[in-house]
């Protein structure tokens, strides 16, 4: 059997196990009163299961391990074990709730596990302000920062239907191909296994009627999980690999794969700390996707808007690394995707379709203005 006919394999079996469990998942749900609650922060004001970050979870580990056998994977247990709590803590989450504490220690842990024991550690930021090679604190500092950022991006713009598996289906697909080309199957099994779980999933949120559910923040944090240990092996691989397939910028190339959750997470952690003066952890309608639907967009719509972004966002870095340094690609990438926010947000301002309330004030229009605007 092809290696290529291998993985479609890896990404059959997550996909058909994962839709396999969706159903039954719905129907527990229904009988237990297992409900996403609708509020004045939802996107939706629908009664709909949120424990679809369960069927995700079981395509990909069912995906991984009955479709990869012979590839021999040491790091796979650790990866599966940060996993775990990830799941575990976002099953409670999900549940019962729990606070943003106990989940960022959750988070950290799950982290330390990837760090110290799959050996995952960002070691080489290629010339990033000058530095290239970092020393072992640097790097675990950077590798826990970055895999907290990340892992939390993903659980922010969980607020539209399809937008979060969607980005993970787009990188996963990408990486999985990349990984394949370049000899490293036992990522290539991770990517595509995620892949086949995210396409299932994504059809039920996205399409389904009786069977409708979210992921909920078990998902959330498995797809960040498993987006970060991607973009980690990406990095360091492209270190020291110099054949047809190398990516010279990767850490701005990852920012490219990554633009639409870390341009939102960093717009969205500036507005509630400086603009709104309050916690970063405290939720509210100002993300792009709720801006978009402000604007009438169906979530499909506004989903849909937000991949073709991103997938320009990929293709240029991926052109751009050739010729460009990874500070000045970065830039790029960060400049543009500040630029465009400013165009949205001005859009809705002269449209007349600013959100009330908390979303009155905005990150890129000054309060005074859009007080004046909503007299």
């Amino acid at each position: 059997m092809g290696i290529s006919l291998h993985f479609i394999l890896v990404a059959i079996i997550a996909f058909t196990f994962s839709a396999l469990s969706i159903p039954q998942i719905v129907s527990v749900a229904h009988a237990k009163n297992l409900y996403d609650t609708p509020n004045a922060r939802k996107a939706t004001q629908k009664i709909i299961p949120t424990l679809g970050g369960i069927a995700i979870f079981v395509g990909l580990t069912l995906g991984v391990t009955l479709g990869g056998n012979g590839f021999p994977f040491f790091n796979l247990k650790f990866i599966f074990a940060s996993l775990l709590v990830c799941f575990f803590a976002g099953l409670k989450d999900d549940l019962v709730g729990i606070s943003p504490y106990s989940k960022l220690l959750s988070l950290t842990f799950s982290l330390i596990i990837i760090s110290f024991f799959a050996k995952l550690q960002i070691t080489n930021l290629y010339g990033l302000f000058g530095i290239g090679q970092l020393d072992l604190y640097p790097s675990i500092i950077l590798t826990f920062f970055l895999g907290l950022v990340i892992i939390n991006s993903m659980n922010l713009i969980d607020g539209i239907d399809g937008l979060a598996t969607a980005i993970t289906i787009e990188i996963s697909l990408l990486m999985g191909i990349w990984f394949a080309l370049i000899g490293l199957p036992e990522y290539a099994l991770l990517a595509f296994a995620l892949f086949g779980s995210c396409s299932a999933f994504f059809i039920f949120n996205v399409f389904g009627h009786k069977n409708k559910i979210f992921m909920g923040d078990t998902g959330s944090l498995i797809l960040g999980t498993m987006l970060f240990v991607l973009s980690v092996k990406f990095n360091e691989f492209n270190a020291t690999y110099t054949g047809p397939y190398s990516i010279n910028a990767a850490p701005a190339v990852i920012f490219g794969f990554l633009a639409y959750p870390l341009i939102d997470v960093f717009r969205i952690v500036i507005l509630r700390v400086f603009v709104l003066k309050h916690s970063p952890f405290i939720a509210d309608k100002n993300h792009i996707h709720h801006r978009l639907i402000a604007l009438g967009l169906t979530h499909f719509q506004a989903t849909i808007i937000i991949i073709f972004t991103n997938s320009l966002f990929i293709g240029g870095s991926i052109i751009l690394q050739r010729y460009l340094d990874t500070f000045s690609l970065g830039m790029i990438i960060l400049c543009v995707g500040i630029l465009l926010s400013v165009v949205l947000e001005l859009y809705l301002f002269y449209k007349k379709k600013i959100l009330p309330d908390d979303a009155t004030q905005t990150l890129m229009i000054p309060t005074l203005l859009v007080k004046k605007h909503a007299i």
